[in-house]
């Protein structure tokens, strides 16, 4: 955002890429990013926010207080995304409320605490080209936490690298998550909440 560029203001980009940073260059290098891309491997930002999907908008003041947060959806392309960051840099608002996408469930803190260590351990078998063992702690995880599609991701870049580089497969992904959830509601791979009723809408 050059317009911004002698404000109090710093754009930061986060790749989660178990593979880390040599997987996560090459996109950032295609963007023609100017500003920082920072890569958590171990799906860190997830757990401290919550969230189960991406791409998200998150805007922290100077104190590193949440001014803005949109999780699920956010867009630079999306004029409204764009106008609610300008708003808060130039100081029009001191909190704007973002339309996020809803969580499923809410996990209890030591199935948390689960998700996060198998997330790291994979992560670190990953790192030591223990690809398989990295796989299926990644899949303990999702077992976990069926709806998370942060974990779902790093399965499918380690077992069909060729769907996301060097383009990304959107329509894959859309069908792959289709039949992997049809797969584990049938087994009862649901979520802590349970499996959905069948025929039943939710509100």
């Amino acid at each position: 955002m050059a317009r911004n560029a002698d404000k109090n203001f710093a754009l930061v980009s986060i790749a989660v890429d178990a593979q880390g940073p040599e997987a996560a260059r090459p996109w950032a290098e295609a963007a023609g990013a100017t500003f920082t891309t920072v890569v958590d491997r171990e799906n860190r930002l997830a757990a401290l926010y919550d969230y189960k999907l991406v791409p998200n908008g998150i805007v922290l003041d100077e104190h590193g207080i949440v001014r803005y947060a949109k999780i699920g959806g956010f867009s630079v392309e999306n004029a409204a995304d764009v106008d609610a960051v300008q708003r808060l840099i130039d100081g029009d608002a001191g909190q704007i409320e973002a339309e996020s996408r809803a969580v499923p469930y809410r996990l209890g803190a030591t199935e948390r605490e689960l998700v996060e260590t198998r997330m790291r351990l994979g992560s670190e078998l990953f790192r030591r080209d223990a690809r398989e063992e990295a796989v299926a702690e990644w899949q303990r995880a999702l077992r976990l936490d069926p709806e998370n599609l942060t974990i779902r991701k790093q399965i499918w870049m380690a077992r069909y690298p060729e769907k996301f580089h060097p383009t990304i497969d959107f329509a894959w992904q859309t069908g792959q998550l289709q039949r992997e959830r049809e797969e584990e509601l049938a087994a009862g791979i649901c979520g802590p909440d349970g499996c959905p009723i069948p025929g039943a809408t939710s509100r």
